[in-house]
């Protein structure tokens, strides 16, 4: 029988990580109204697309651990539930070593790259962009080791400071450069010292879970067993829209790049706001699980889902009829961003809310191999509908390849593999 104090707490932490998470996105929209105009002006239109792109490719920073920062989720949070934090432990310093590992692989690629290149004025925003990914890769198990804890909100903290430190780095610099290398250091530096502090945290405050002596195999192992499926699932959904700004770039050019910049900015705002109100169900999902209150299972994705399809709907409404408004008293220019490109951005967000909360429960059930099938058969259809639609209809072509997808292939397969695993 599953005592009451689980579900209490468990929905407590829920609510305070949920909460946490929201005032930290308010803050990051606060933010980008002032950073998105300021640099459009100090940068230019061109500038501005490359700043985009390569500013971007953080969002790969969940991807390039190879899985091993998001399998702590699960693997910390079941070995909690099963009052093992010596096992936690374990699973914490496979982690950090072998991220340590990757980064280290990683500035020697980005050194040899920037070799090969002849460290050109073209390449070096992208090259800054490599060294920021690869330094954040080990300190990122910090926040997911938070997370898997049902102490969201402290995560939440630190991405508060990044949010603040990018705002008055670029906000400093905007009076002394114009130089886009600057502004792309300025973003991944703040991604770093924010990571690194919530490392700090979790030692001071749990100093169980500190690493101590030599790293064995097993526990590396036993991080990559989890890690590597989870890895491939982030990478495969991640490659329909991560690479969507570069997309535009190549395809359409630096115009269209800076369109598509600001509606990405859009859409990762949206799906920021899916990600914090949802991610705390993960961790709760597992301990759920480990406890066997399937009824608490049922219900938590009954409200989920039902909370994130209602704010997505309701923002898609104010985007639809005063996004344009907005957007041109937002940046101070025109960049072209019509209704087409509105309605794209409103069902990629809706999409999104769909997905999430079944994606989160199997991924507490560690029913992965099913998920990355059905998202490695949608991202294929998704990037090619992309390069179909982007020269036809413009950055909306390139949206419009992931929320249809994401509709019609991977939400009907994720309801229907829950509704089978349910009746087991």
């Amino acid at each position: 029988m599953v005592l009451p104090m689980f579900t209490r707490r468990r929905e407590s932490r829920f609510a305070l990580a949920a909460g946490a998470g929201v005032f930290q996105r308010l803050v990051q929209i606060a933010s980008t109204l002032i950073l998105m105009p300021l640099l459009l002006r100090v940068l230019g239109v061109a500038q501005f697309g490359v700043w985009g792109s390569a500013s971007s490719l953080a969002w790969f920073s969940g991807l390039v651990d190879i899985g091993i920062g998001t399998a702590l989720v699960t693997l910390v949070a079941r070995s909690i539930a099963a009052d093992n934090p010596e096992e936690a432990r374990m699973h914490l310093t496979g982690a950090l070593s072998f991220g340590s590992g990757i980064a280290a692989l990683m500035l020697a690629g980005t050194a040899l790259f920037g070799v090969l290149t002849g460290w050109q004025s073209g390449s070096e925003p992208f090259l800054i962009a490599g060294a920021g990914l690869a330094i954040n890769v080990p300190l990122n198990s910090a926040n997911n080791t938070w997370m898997a804890l049902q102490k969201g909100y402290v995560s939440g903290l630190w991405e508060l400071v990044q949010t603040l430190a990018t705002l008055g780095g670029v906000v400093i610099a905007s009076v002394m450069s114009h130089d886009v290398r600057v502004y792309v250091a300025i973003v991944y530096g703040g991604l770093v010292v924010s990571n690194a502090g919530s490392l700090l945290h979790l030692f001071v405050l749990h100093p169980e879970l500190r690493p101590h002596g030599l790293v064995s195999l097993s526990e590396v192992r036993a991080v990559l067993q989890e890690g590597f499926l989870l890895f491939a699932l982030n990478l495969a959904g991640g490659l329909s829209f991560l690479l969507d700004n570069v997309l535009a770039l190549r395809l359409l050019g630096p115009t269209a790049a800076a369109q598509m910049t600001i509606a990405l900015r859009i859409c990762m705002t949206g799906l920021g706001f899916l990600l914090v109100l949802s991610q705390p169900l993960w961790p709760a999902f597992v301990e759920a699980a480990e406890k066997g209150d399937r009824r608490w299972i049922r219900k938590g994705m009954v409200r989920g889902m039902g909370l994130l399809v209602g704010l997505s709907v309701a923002g898609s409404i104010v985007l639809l009829v005063f996004g344009e408004w907005l957007l041109r008293l937002w940046l101070h220019a025109d960049l072209g961003i019509g209704r087409a490109l509105l309605w794209a951005i409103a069902a990629w967000v809706c999409a999104q809310a769909l997905v999430r909360v079944p994606h989160l429960l199997l991924n507490g059930l560690s029913i992965l191999g099913f998920q990355l099938l059905t998202t490695v058969v949608a991202s294929t259809l998704a990037i090619i509908l992309k390069l179909l639609l982007a020269p036809k209809i413009g950055a909306s072509g390139i949206l419009w390849g992931t929320a249809g997808t994401v509709s019609v292939i991977v939400i009907p397969a994720f309801i229907m593999k829950l509704a089978a695993s349910d009746n087991t």
